[in-house]
């Protein structure tokens, strides 16, 4: 096994329901294949009673049920922005989560942490998603549509990034069908204007979710430099 070039990594994305959770289950997956002690963790999740999305992390990394509510150790059941579900359903717990995270950083080799929606959603009226990334140093992976309005978005989210001074590996692009002149051009148009490595496209796949050593066979054809 190759040795570890970081001990974690940071995925977010340009929007919600971009693919956040595809690639860190993919990747998580991955890296569980080769051997390596992987933890998953998603400091805060909304909508429902349960996170679908943790449950797909919890599976990725093979934990068992227990291991939950240490994946997703807050959660709002309304389908909003941190800060706005907390106006009705109380103020978010930060030291809450940062027990948690420290606690899920050291029961593994490497932990994948996916973010919550973009980089800029509002945690508290004074605590971003970004204050997350400059508190755990973790470097930042950037999942990005592949359809019309991603040059806009993917640039404004990097721009963000640089200006706070967080390590980018690279971005991602997700969701590929090859429908429209838009998905086939906006790889080549992001590879030109990022001084950042463009990844990818991953291939819009419906089987994904249900075979996740699909998903992590082909995240690890992307070449992400983790190991």
């Amino acid at each position: 096994m190759k040795k570890l070039k970081n001990l974690g990594l940071f995925i977010t994305a340009t929007d919600t329901g971009v693919g956040k959770t595809l690639v860190s289950t993919g990747l998580a997956r991955f890296l569980l294949n080769r051997g390596i002690s992987v933890g998953v963790f998603k400091p805060i999740a909304s909508g429902g009673t349960v996170s679908e999305d943790g449950k797909l992390l919890q599976t990725a990394a093979r934990l068992p049920h227990s291991a939950y509510r240490g994946i997703v150790p807050f959660h709002y059941q309304q389908p909003l922005a941190p800060w706005v579900a907390s106006w009705k359903e109380g103020k978010v717990d930060l030291a809450k989560i940062e027990k948690a995270y420290q606690k899920a950083k050291t029961s593994c080799d490497f932990l994948v942490v996916e973010g919550v929606g973009g980089i800029q959603v509002p945690i508290t009226q004074d605590f971003f998603v970004t204050d997350w990334m400059i508190k755990w140093k973790l470097p930042v992976l950037v999942v990005v549509r592949a359809g019309l309005g991603t040059i806009n978005h993917t640039l404004l989210t990097l721009e963000a990034l640089q200006k706070r001074k967080i390590k980018v590996i690279g971005v991602l692009v997700n969701g590929y069908t090859g429908k429209g002149i838009a998905e086939q051009t906006n790889v080549k148009a992001l590879k030109k204007l990022l001084k950042v490595p463009v990844y990818g496209p991953l291939k819009y796949n419906p089987r994904y979710r249900k075979d996740l050593d699909l998903l992590a066979k082909d995240v690890a054809k992307l070449g992400l430099p983790i190991i």
